[in-house]
């Protein structure tokens, strides 16, 4: 076997065994929350627009860190070695060559993701974060979630059109589409001319023509992003706020900086996050959403806030989750039971936060429950407890729809 061929076979073996890893990580077996957000914090793409949408470091986002920096000294190694989603495009590409389809060579659009996301994340709202290719891997195992399955589906979907694009055209996700390959190409340029300096070749003037050519298309993206991000923000607002998960960025950020990854629905113990379907709009379309149908968000648990890769939801403790809020009750007394002249106090005996009492209304002729806007923080139990139906005559908005 000759050198290339030993190293060929050699990074195969490499990409398999981080493919496995990958796989091991993200399979729903046991608790395993530490795991869960390794594979999507890898991202150097997802961590610096991260740091520049949230305005801060975690530590998770060191993986992310060290993977760029590697990639400044070897231009795309962990496209070649390490990604999950390179490996099963590659292979559907080199299905495409053997049924004689061409590569893909002309496209470019993963630059322009790369600078666009990077651009708007200035201004706090990342464009296609989510075209992260570790994000859109980790969102495939959602479909091992009995609970989850429609929508593990729409992934699945994304990632199976990506497979029958990289068979009728070769590479063309890796070479043109892909923005954490754009992202690495902009890092090794990056030491380029030092290394021309070390080392002069005899088209140098060819090179810094086109290193000055990707660095003008860098710029410019970066600035068109960034006016998209100020457009979004100031036309972008919905009238109606989703329920978030607890410590969730603000609805904006939060729209742009989430991966869609799905880590946070998969590590709810009680399933109660699910993915927004675009009645919020479109631009959140698959974020994460809390539902109370059947749980409520227990005041025991931060799982999700610890498995986010992005910080799309930040960290917490249990010391300051009652002071995270999530949104605010709020009483329809024409259905509640007490408007009725009927006895109930399930919402007061099931706020873990004692944040509801009752009062005597003058208005009402009977008593009322009153939320304490300070304690209450949103959980959901009083709206799981409530008893009526088919509507809860108690329900959960997010503090932006409730008026003065």
């Amino acid at each position: 076997m000759t050198p290339t061929s030993i190293r060929n076979h050699l990074r195969l073996l490499v990409r398999l065994i981080c493919f496995i890893a990958a796989v091991l990580c993200l399979l729903p077996v046991g608790d395993k929350d530490a795991l869960l957000v390794l594979v999507p914090a890898l991202s150097p793409f997802v961590t610096v627009a991260s740091i520049l949408a949230a305005r801060t470091i975690r530590p998770i986002l060191g993986l992310g860190l060290v993977v760029g920096l590697v990639a400044l000294y070897r231009h795309r190694w962990f496209c070649r070695w390490a990604c999950p989603t390179g490996l099963c495009l590659d292979g559907a590409s080199f299905l495409g060559r053997h049924l004689k389809r061409k590569p893909c060579r002309a496209m470019s659009i993963g630059r322009w993701l790369f600078a666009l996301t990077l651009g708007g994340a200035i201004l706090g709202s990342p464009l296609f974060l989510w075209c992260d290719p570790l994000a859109l891997f980790s969102g495939l195992f959602l479909l091992a979630e009995r609970s989850q399955v429609l929508a593990g589906a729409v992934s699945f979907l994304v990632f199976t059109l990506l497979l029958i694009f990289s068979v009728l055209w070769p590479h063309v996700w890796c070479r043109g589409l892909c923005p954490l390959g754009a992202f690495q190409d902009v890092l090794s340029r990056m030491l380029r001319p030092a290394r021309s300096i070390a080392r002069p070749q005899n088209n140098a003037s060819d090179r810094n023509t086109s290193g000055h050519l990707v660095a003008r298309r860098t710029i410019l993206g970066l600035l068109v992003g960034a006016a998209s991000a100020s457009i979004l923000r100031i036309a972008g607002r919905e009238p109606a706020q989703p329920l978030r998960p607890p410590g969730a960025v603000d609805e904006l950020t939060l729209k742009g900086l989430c991966t869609r990854c799905g880590n946070c629905i998969r590590s709810c113990p009680h399933g109660i996050i699910r993915r927004e379907t675009g009645r919020h709009g479109i631009a959140g379309i698959l974020t994460p959403v809390l539902t109370f149908d059947e749980d409520y968000c227990r005041e025991d648990c931060t799982r999700c806030t610890r498995v986010c890769p992005s910080g799309a939801l930040a960290g917490m403790d249990l010391g300051n989750k009652p002071h995270i809020q999530i949104g605010l009750a709020q009483v329809d007394m024409n259905i509640c039971l007490l408007g009725e002249d009927r006895e109930c106090s399930a919402c007061m005996r099931w706020c873990p936060y004692n944040a509801i009492g009752y009062v005597f209304s003058e208005a009402e002729y009977t008593l009322v429950p009153v939320i304490d806007d300070v304690k209450c923080n949103g959980c959901g139990a009083c709206e799981v407890a409530c008893p009526t139906s088919p509507r809860k005559a108690i329900r959960i908005l997010a503090r932006a729809d409730i008026g003065p």
